[in-house]
């Protein structure tokens, strides 16, 4: 039995939980809670010493990172594949993957924490801010978060985040312009990887900077939404408290994101 540690709204556990629902693979979910801090904890960190979700457990074995648990559930249930058989289609899903890890994902992290979980920081004591901002092991996550904590969406790495987003739905607009998924017309690791961030912009109501712009990304997610993998891997995941977390947002960030663009 494969064991996932993972969170209920990590964009990183909902692409390992993807790739495990399109596969049919059976796992035990073992909820870490990223909003008491439990990826923090020492229980945790002797697992993961990078602090974040998810980490996949096959028997002994140990993997991290979101993208190589994804090939890595490819390589040891490879039908049905969510890999190409064409080599060049291969590369493209791997350069989606990258482009993930190196900015998208960051700069999710900014733009969520300055939306949806900034208000729940600021309400903390100077002293608990600086203790939730020193059990973070990375330091350019650190200084992110803080940036944020500190400027909202007046802060730099908000704007470059923006910035960063609309260059990439330009670019997945593009790649849907004549394919049904993002890499031909079969459902891959690259869609898989992709889903949760512009689930995550919607949740986050700053998609609507850009549909009018992006109807091919629209019809895309809308199709997405409708698989069974994204009820279980997200919907179904979601408690009241994540709900609500997101569902009151203030809806000044729309303007506030439209300016930067």
């Amino acid at each position: 039995m494969l064991i996932l540690y993972d969170g209920t709204t990590s964009v990183c556990a909902i692409k390992a939980r993807l790739v495990l629902a399109e596969k049919g693979i059976s796992f035990e979910s073992r909820n870490v809670d990223l909003r008491k801090g439990e990826q923090f904890s020492p229980e945790y960190l002797s697992i993961n010493p990078n602090a974040v979700v998810p980490t996949l457990f096959d028997n002994e074995l140990k993997i991290i990172e979101s993208s190589i648990i994804m090939q890595y559930l490819e390589d040891i249930a490879p039908n049905p594949s969510l890999l190409p058989k064409d080599a060049m289609d291969r590369a493209r899903v791997r350069l989606w993957l990258k482009r993930v890890d190196e900015s998208v994902h960051p700069s999710i992290g900014t733009l969520t924490h300055g939306t949806a979980f900034r208000p729940s920081f600021l309400n903390k004591t100077a002293e608990e801010q600086k203790a939730h901002l020193e059990k973070i092991p990375d330091p350019g996550r650190r200084a992110r978060q803080e940036a944020v904590y500190r400027d909202g969406f007046d802060a730099a790495v908000v704007i470059q985040a923006i910035k960063v987003f609309d260059s990439f739905i330009t670019d997945v607009e593009a790649a849907l312009n004549t394919t049904e998924f993002l890499v031909g017309n079969y459902y891959t690791l690259a869609d898989a990887a992709i889903t949760p961030y512009i689930n995550r912009i919607r949740d986050l109501k700053l998609l609507s900077l850009w549909e009018d712009i992006s109807p091919n990304v629209l019809r895309w997610f809308e199709q997405i939404s409708l698989r069974q993998s994204f009820s279980s891997s997200i919907t179904d995941y979601l408690t009241e408290v994540d709900k609500n977390q997101f569902s009151s947002i203030d809806g000044a960030v729309v303007e506030k994101a439209n300016n930067i663009l």
